[in-house]
């Protein structure tokens, strides 16, 4: 009888194991996509400022309103404001 007991016990501490690996597993993959969108997302927030300090930059030596085009990425400089937007989303905008 303690030869089943035995047995049983690794079996259970086995898979206790197995389950603790596992899971420490997934954690690693899904804290690796969200650094990968995290990742993703500042690269698009700063190709977005550059974008704006181009065109901001742009109407400065113009005195005119400026409009720029980089890839999906639309920059509009005028007197009072600077914005950025991607496919109709204001990604970054800044007023006097």
């Amino acid at each position: 009888m303690k030869s089943a007991k035995a047995k049983a016990f690794m079996m259970v501490d086995s898979l206790v194991s197995l389950l603790v690996v596992a899971m420490g597993i997934n954690l690693f993959f899904i804290c690796e996509k969200q650094l990968w969108l995290q990742n993703r997302n500042l690269q698009l927030k700063m190709a977005a400022t550059r974008l704006g300090k181009e065109a901001s930059d742009l109407y400065a030596v113009k005195k005119q309103p400026v409009i720029l085009r980089q890839g999906d990425l639309t920059a509009k400089a005028t007197v009072q404001k600077v914005i950025v937007y991607k496919n109709g989303q204001c990604l970054c905008r800044v007023e006097k």
